[in-house]
């Protein structure tokens, strides 16, 4: 079962590996593909996949690279992306069948007062992150790029964990409880792997690569309403949290809006993603996770 997530992360890792291989009848093959279909391949032995989501899946890339083989064509590019959207978020959350996500973590509580924690290691998700970011995502290109993106950032990262858990703290959500040393939970190396590769690039590439991306690219000629992509994608990744309750939903909203503001400066998903596991990676740490119990 490890491997089968393992090849998934390396997959993901190698979107940013430009180098193509030669396939059969002159296709080209990106590193990420051929480690995706050995992450398939060890899914379906392992019990992860069955035939369906190997074919759900394989539809998804289909889509994806439609879309991304039509982007200079932006009316027929669109109409892809945002079926590349709606079928990826049909199987982010596991509406599709043909998925045994493994449970990792069962009704932990991290620390005395936190209420019990739940964690699955989701291929679905996961995949869905990965298609996206590799087909459709505006990333990094170039060194230059990264370095012009790291001041924006760790000043997006400071600032939104700031503002999100300290709204949480005050609101009595969470404490102060560091996880340090002997502390720290035994799981804590697994739930970061999880939540970087699985989680934020699959959210911040949904959300921000996606919807705020071709929200951003429609209003160009409308620079008075430059502040809406953000607000739109910063507003629907607080309603896809609401499953914990309001508050939780207006903490996620106001984190968004970090998320969807690095963005918009930087117009790469990686600003996002960094931003984004910075805040989990913190509030899992220092403070109560994922909230106080009542």
């Amino acid at each position: 079962m490890p491997i089968t997530f393992a090849l998934l992360a390396c997959a993901i890792a190698s979107a940013w590996w430009p180098k193509a291989f030669p396939g059969s009848k002159g296709l080209l093959l990106a590193p990420w593909m051929i480690l995706f279909a050995a992450a398939m391949v060890a899914g379906c032995f392992a019990g992860v996949l069955t035939a369906t989501g190997v074919v759900a899946l394989l539809v998804m890339a289909g889509i994806c690279l439609k879309a991304a083989s039509l982007e200079t064509r932006q009316q027929q590019a669109g109409a892809w992306t945002w079926a590349a959207g709606g079928f990826g978020l049909a199987l982010a959350v596991h509406v599709l069948p043909g998925f045994h996500n493994p449970l990792l973590v069962n009704a932990v509580r991290t620390t005395p007062d936190a209420v019990p924690f739940t964690l699955y290691a989701n291929f679905d998700k996961g995949s869905v992150g990965l298609l996206l970011l590799a087909c459709l995502a505006p990333r990094l290109a170039s060194w230059q790029d990264a370095r012009a993106a790291v001041a924006p950032t760790l000043v997006a990262a400071v600032a939104t964990a700031t503002a999100a858990i300290g709204a949480a703290w005050l609101a009595g959500q969470v404490r102060v409880e560091p996880k340090l040393g002997t502390s720290l939970p035994s799981f804590a190396p697994t739930f970061l792997f999880v939540n970087l590769f699985f989680t934020c690039v699959a959210e911040e590439a949904f959300f921000r690569g996606l919807i705020q991306e071709q929200l951003t690219r429609a209003l160009a000629h409308r620079p008075g309403l430059i502040f809406l992509p953000i607000l739109v994608s910063a507003t629907l990744f607080g309603l896809a949290h609401l499953g914990g309750g309001p508050l939780y939903m207006a903490f996620a909203t106001l984190a968004g809006l970090g998320y969807a503001g690095v963005y918009a400066k930087t117009r790469r998903v990686e600003a996002a993603v960094v931003t984004h596991f910075v805040v989990n990676a913190t509030h899992f740490i220092f403070f109560t996770y994922p909230a106080l119990g009542r």
